[in-house]
């Protein structure tokens, strides 16, 4: 093949990988930091100054997701450096999956309601592993803030009133047809923290998650009001192809709600209002995000026309916090 042939090919690549990274609202830091690539390294890369390579190919397909057309254009860049006519051997649909167990969150349900004074919060997330080795635990968190404004009395509060497992009543099932509970374990704890080891095990049987698979994990937790907080946020700490925040409270409370994206790739914080509605006494809001960025964090927070709502309860030391 001659070098314009091969230049073609290469900028052809370029345009499909520029336009999915803008698709995908994604900068050339965050992708780079995605793929695990230095930032000078993909800038040189779209800027043409270095050839694309089969691994910076592959990472960048299974990141923007583009439906193999970034990969399929590597292919016929490949192709062009071929010797003596010999075509390259690369697959031009399949991407070779990632070394090692790699997990996609496919679907994201977050649901928290407010009943008699304590937050119901259920999240359902559609699991899959695109990776070549199977997956056998999933980590989740419970994470309040009393007063997320400020830390020094939310630190104080937290402990004298600590969060511990046994209070929230917390429960996960793996399945989508026939639920089954799963085991679990706290592997860390603070006094407003709990991280949680979610074993892919069905009934005591295990379940790994083997490449190419897909699980539904759910998992749910409870925590009185008056210990919570006005908020409820998500941190995409893996690839995440939609998310649904949905908040559900009685009427009579007369919420205000409002929610933000923060990236930190971008060093921006972008304001939403989500869908409302209310029907039979309760008012829902819903958020849906498609796509979101990875190590965004997607934050709701409300405010009671009646703080009295949220203390129902509430040990004699807490009512005077509402006012």
């Amino acid at each position: 093949m001659d070098s314009s042939t091969q230049d073609d090919a290469a900028a052809e690549f370029l345009r499909e990988l520029t336009h999915w990274r803008h698709q995908r609202g994604m900068s050339k830091k965050e992708l780079a930091e995605r793929t695990g690539f230095d930032p000078s390294y993909v800038s040189h890369i779209e800027n043409g100054r270095h050839q694309p390579t089969e691994e910076f190919a592959r990472r960048v397909e299974l990141v923007l997701d583009s439906g193999n057309r970034i990969w399929q254009q590597y292919v016929a860049f490949a192709d062009t450096r071929g010797q003596a006519g010999r075509r390259s051997p690369l697959g031009p649909t399949a991407v070779p999956p990632p070394t090692g167990s790699h997990l996609v969150i496919e679907d994201e349900q977050a649901t928290l309601s407010l009943v008699d004074g304590v937050y119901e919060c259920r999240f359902r997330r559609v699991l899959h592993s695109v990776g070549t080795e199977p997956i056998t635990r999933h980590t989740v968190q419970i994470d309040i803030d009393r007063f997320p404004d400020d830390p020094a009395r939310s630190t104080a509060f937290h402990s004298h009133h600590p969060l511990t497992i046994d209070e929230v009543g917390f429960r996960a099932t793996i399945g989508a047809e026939q639920a089954e509970p799963m085991r679990w374990r706290v592997s860390r704890s603070r006094d407003a923290f709990l991280k949680i080891v979610l074993l892919l095990d069905g009934g005591g049987t295990p379940m790994p998650l083997y490449p190419g698979q897909r699980t539904v994990v759910d998992y749910a937790y409870r925590v009185p009001a008056w210990k919570f907080g006005d908020w409820l946020q998500r941190d995409i700490r893996l690839p995440t192809r939609n998310l649904v925040i949905r908040l559900d409270f009685p009427a009579e409370t007369g919420p205000t709600v409002w929610g933000s994206e923060t990236s930190f790739t971008s060093e921006t914080t972008v304001e939403v209002h989500p869908d409302r509605r209310e029907r039979q006494g309760r008012v829902a809001y819903e958020w849906v995000v498609s796509r979101p960025r990875l190590r965004a964090q997607y934050r709701v927070d409300w405010r009671y026309a009646d703080p009295r709502a949220a203390l129902v309860d509430a040990p004699t030391d807490i009512r005077p916090l509402a006012c």
